[in-house]
């Protein structure tokens, strides 16, 4: 079926581009009841090949992870100013959202700068699509992990070009969906499981599934009962008009973080949550390509500036973003700048730059006492006493740092 061809009962979309229905409407086509058989999995199948997978923010944080340190101090009054150690972990409940926005930030610079060196046509359509296990046949990790690999061929089958793969061990359960439709929150129901729920392991089931994201060819196959496992196309993403075009960006990088926020992991290991696979694998989209096979990926001009755009957008995720998603807010300190304590003009030096500060200028001798307090707090010169070593707050910070006074 080409994609571009407006069907009856099945997905159709404008100009190559974009799904004309929302994917959360019912569809009478036999697919659509395959893929719902997918999620058909008993509610009771529990975790499979490993104790409990792993879902992002519901891990322990890491050694040192939510402690605050001097990261500045004012040349004029002395007062520091702190930030707070992350340890970046995917599990850990305050950087999880960093970690899944820095990840679907890639995922779309990656796409987008592929979709750059194409035409300005059909050859830059993209879409979104899942491949849902048959009950039964992934049943433990070397499966879960053996089963990425056929999503990836499937896809290809399909008429994927260029594309990542992201997976998913768990659905929700028949009773966690009657309690979200009754809920009606204004949020998706992951979102809702993890905050309004608490992540209650209780209402998610194991029922692997592999959501495709990447460029599609011109002629695409849709499911059919031959299939081994049930794939469903789910929709195409905004047609790419350039290196600014907003629109392309939010769209393509709203689909990675939602698929992010509920990807998992069998304890203990470090596979990366998102692979590609065809045109847009790591050996085929590089820079400098000396091979006839290989796609050379634009110049560092153009990808540096895809960056900037799709940061820009993803911006500062906090615990109260309208998508429900948790995540850790970075709490440093914007180009150190001008000292914020009321009646003072000073300006904050980084503390790692208070020896070269005072080889060249003479503070009060209070003032230079504070300066040198932070910045031998931060290398490890001084540390405060037992019971202050690890504040948790600003407030113990700033107790903290009165200690070494």
């Amino acid at each position: 079926m080409s994609i571009t061809e407006q069907t009856e009962g099945t997905v159709s979309v404008d100009a190559g581009f974009r799904a004309t229905y929302s994917p959360e409407e019912e569809s009478p086509s036999r697919v659509a009841e395959r893929a719902a058989e997918a999620d058909a999995w008993p509610d009771d199948l529990g975790n499979w090949g490993a104790v409990e997978w792993e879902l992002p923010g519901l891990g322990e944080k890491g050694p040192r992870c939510g402690e605050y340190y001097p990261e500045s101090v004012c040349d004029s009054c002395g007062e520091p100013q702190f930030a707070t150690h992350q340890c970046g972990r995917r599990g850990c409940p305050d950087c999880w959202g960093t970690w899944a926005k820095e990840a679907s930030v890639r995922a779309t610079v990656r796409i987008q700068a592929f979709r750059y060196t194409l035409p300005n046509n059909y050859e830059r359509q993209t879409a979104h699509a899942v491949v849902s296990v048959p009950e039964g046949e992934v049943m433990n990790e070397r499966q879960f992990y053996q089963g990425r690999k056929k999503a990836a061929e499937i896809a290809e089958e399909k008429g994927f070009r260029g594309f990542s793969v992201v997976p998913h061990p768990y659905r929700m359960t028949d009773e966690a969906k009657r309690m979200y439709r009754a809920a009606d929150p204004e949020y998706g129901i992951w979102s809702w499981w993890r905050h309004d729920l608490e992540a209650d392991r209780d209402l998610i089931k194991w029922s692997p599934h592999y959501h495709i994201i990447g460029v599609t060819t011109p002629d695409m196959d849709e499911g059919t009962d031959d299939d081994d496992w049930f794939y469903a196309f789910i929709r195409s993403f905004s047609r790419l008009d350039g290196i600014r075009d907003t629109d392309s960006h939010e769209d393509l990088y709203g689909g990675f973080r939602y698929l992010m926020s509920h990807t998992g992991w069998p304890p203990g290991t470090n596979r990366d949550g998102i692979t590609w696979y065809g045109e847009l694998a790591n050996n085929m989209f590089v820079e400098n390509a000396s091979q006839e096979w290989q796609r050379e990926k634009p110049s560092e001009g153009v990808l540096s500036a895809l960056e900037r755009e799709v940061e820009s957008i993803a911006g500062v995720i906090t615990d109260d973003n309208e998508d429900g998603e948790g995540a850790a807010v970075d709490n440093e300190t914007d180009d150190m700048g001008e000292c914020p304590c009321e009646d003072c003009d000073g300006l904050l030096i980084d503390v790692f730059d208070v020896r070269q500060y005072l080889r060249y200028n003479d503070p009060p001798p209070t003032v230079a006492n504070r300066m040198i307090a932070a910045y031998e707090w931060r290398i490890g010169e001084r540390q405060p006493p037992p019971g202050l070593k690890q504040p948790k707050s600003e407030e113990e910070a700033r107790e903290s740092f009165d200690s070494l006074l």
